[in-house]
C-alpha cells in the first residue's frame, strides 16, 4: 500500500526513474561506495600527514640545541625548514582531501603549502613538545577551507617564506 502511494506521488516520470533505478541499484550503489571509500582515504591521509608534518618538526625542534620547547614560534619558523618534500614522498596515499570536500586534491608540495600554514605546525609542534596528545591534533576544516578560497581568489602566498612574513605583518610575529 505504502509503496503505491509513493508509486502515485512520484507521476509518470518519477515511476520511471524510481524504476530505472531499481534495476541498476547494484550498478549505482557500488559506485557511491566506491566514492565514499575513496574520500574516506583522502580525508584520513590529510590527517595523517598533517600528523607527520607535526611530529617531524617537534623531532627537528628537540635535536637542535638552540631551539627547545620554550622557544617561539617565530623563532622556530626562522631556524627550521617545514619537511614539505618529506612529507609527500612518505604518504601511501596519493590524494588528500579537506574533511567535507567533495573532490579529492593529489598531494604536492603546493597542496600541503595551501591546507597547512607554517605558523600552525609550529605551534602544534610544540604543544606535542610540551606534552599534548597528538590524537588530539587535527587539522582545522574551517580555516583549510579559507585558505583554499583565498588561493582560487589568488589572495593566498604558496610559500610563507620568512621575508615575505617579516615584511607582511611584523605584528603577527611580536604576538607568536
Amino acid at each position: 500500500m505504502i509503496r503505491s502511494f509513493i508509486e502515485a506521488i512520484l507521476g509518470v516520470y518519477g515511476r520511471q526513474i524510481l524504476y530505472f533505478y531499481e534495476a541498476n541499484a547494484i550498478i549505482f550503489n557500488s559506485i557511491i561506495f566506491a566514492y565514499g571509500l575513496f574520500m574516506l582515504l583522502a580525508w584520513n591521509n590529510m590527517v595523517r600527514v598533517y600528523r607527520y608534518l607535526i611530529v617531524e618538526v617537534a623531532k627537528i625542534v628537540h635535536l637542535d640545541d638552540s631551539l627547545g620547547r620554550k622557544s617561539t614560534n617565530k623563532r622556530v619558523r626562522d631556524t627550521i625548514q617545514i619537511p614539505w618534500e618529506q612529507a609527500v614522498s612518505k604518504t601511501p596515499f596519493p590524494f588528500i582531501g579537506r574533511i567535507g570536500a567533495l573532490l579529492p586534491k593529489r598531494i604536492t608540495v603546493e597542496t600541503l603549502q595551501m591546507y597547512f600554514a607554517e605558523k600552525d605546525i609550529v605551534d602544534q609542534a610544540i604543544k606535542l613538545l610540551k606534552g599534548e596528545n597528538l590524537k588530539k591534533m587535527t587539522p582545522m576544516s574551517r580555516q583549510m577551507l579559507k585558505r583554499e578560497r583565498a588561493k582560487k581568489e589568488g589572495t593566498l602566498l604558496l610559500s610563507d617564506t620568512k621575508s615575505k612574513q617579516k615584511d607582511s605583518d611584523p605584528q603577527e610575529d611580536k604576538n607568536s
